[in-house]
């Protein structure tokens, strides 16, 4: 558990310097009342996976930072609630005691990357005092984020936290799976130079649909078991990349084109240019990679379907160009292929196709490289690339 694990790795905070902490919501939203709440006398459990932050890893014997003082501020809060967003996608449980709760859309981010005026996600922010646990490392807090917008690995990801060395000691980085979320935990120390402690999770689920970002500040040893109650009980229930700036609805860069079963000749091909400057990664996770534009390549409307196999593959005309492709099927499905049949051209099968719209995206492997080359469709298992 939390607390027979990291207590040694936390120093009690006391006195008020300035923290920058850019990813926590403003100190300026409203606090409204937390959507949902159950009060507890100890830390409930949301599930059955590994609890607290002991999935880190453990600490070597020998790495130890110095332990809790004896008499820290506060040593234990009287209960629990849970908290939700708005539309109860993200939950987690936090102490009674931190009243001011913010949940919205996640516009400002420390990672670079652009969401517009809705944001990369979901937000919720909770504490004793929004306002003063963003301005001081003087008060104990949770920032609790969700995006399937933000691509990279998890360690890139922690490494855009090195702002913090300016305020805070790095202590080390841990590995991060609760049998739910695999990732990775930093763990920092004697911000502020009063002592305070930060832990930073970063983590996905196993398909890699999100990405989930957990901050906490903790002040006292009572912030040991609230930080254990919030490691043991995050969740995001269900935000999930649902093709994001791909976007169906946009007209075909090459159009659209009607397509019966039984077609001749047989495979038929179009010439096409890979590419584009949106980030398939960042916005279907899993396997999916790419660069491609936010407008599929072609549509392709197929009827008389005898549920037999329909293929689709790009052939690139430099041999060794690397593409992808991503198709997003009648029945809204998202597929996606890189290599196949030994060589860098993405191939995808509807092994029993349904009738209906095909929207269909060749991409490259770096943003704004365009790679020239075939689209080509076939219901015969003898043509691939």
């Amino acid at each position: 558990m939390l607390l027979i694990l990291i207590t040694t790795l936390f120093m009690v905070a006391c006195g008020g310097n300035a923290a920058v902490t850019t990813s926590q919501p403003p100190a300026t939203t409203t606090s409204v009342a937390p959507t949902t709440t159950t009060e507890a006398t100890t830390p409930p459990k949301a599930d059955d996976r590994v609890q607290g932050l002991a999935v880190a890893g453990g600490f070597e014997d020998d790495s130890e930072p110095e332990p809790v003082p004896s008499d820290p501020a506060v040593t234990a809060y009287s209960g629990y609630q849970e908290v939700t967003d708005a539309d109860g996608i993200l939950s987690v449980v936090v102490p009674v005691e931190w009243t001011d709760f913010y949940s919205g859309p996640w516009t400002d981010n420390i990672f670079g990357v652009d969401g517009g005026t809705e944001g990369i996600g979901i937000v919720i922010g909770v504490a004793p005092d929004l306002e003063a646990w963003t301005d001081t490392w003087t008060v104990p807090g949770l920032f609790f984020a969700a995006s399937p917008l933000l691509g990279g690995t998890v360690e890139d990801l922690l490494d855009s936290y090195a702002y913090l060395a300016d305020e805070c000691v790095y202590d080390a980085r841990y590995e991060y799976d609760d049998g739910v979320y695999i990732g990775a935990l930093d763990w920092w120390s004697d911000c502020g130079g009063v002592g305070a402690a930060y832990a930073v999770i970063v983590a996905r689920p196993p398909g890699g649909e999100f990405t989930v970002v957990i901050e906490i500040t903790l002040i006292s040893e009572a912030d040991l078991e609230a930080a254990d109650a919030i490691a043991s009980s995050f969740y995001v229930v269900q935000i999930t990349g649902d093709g994001g700036g791909l976007d169906t609805e946009l007209a075909a860069n090459y159009g659209s084109t009607d397509v019966a079963a039984g077609f001749e000749p047989d495979p038929q091909g179009l010439s096409v240019e890979a590419g584009g400057d949106i980030d398939v990664a960042a916005y279907l996770g899993g396997e999916c990679a790419g660069y491609v534009t936010a407008a599929p390549d072609l549509e392709v409307v197929y009827s008389g379907s005898p549920g037999g196999l329909l293929r689709f593959f790009f052939v690139a005309e430099l041999d060794g160009d690397d593409t992808v492709l991503v198709i997003n099927d009648p029945s809204g499905a998202w597929w996606c292929s890189d290599d196949s049949y030994d060589t860098y051209n993405p191939t995808i099968d509807f092994p029993s196709a349904l009738d209906g719209i095909y929207d269909i995206w060749v991409g490259s492997y770096t943003s704004g490289e365009l790679v020239p080359g075939t689209l080509a469709i076939t219901e015969l298992d003898s043509v691939h690339p």
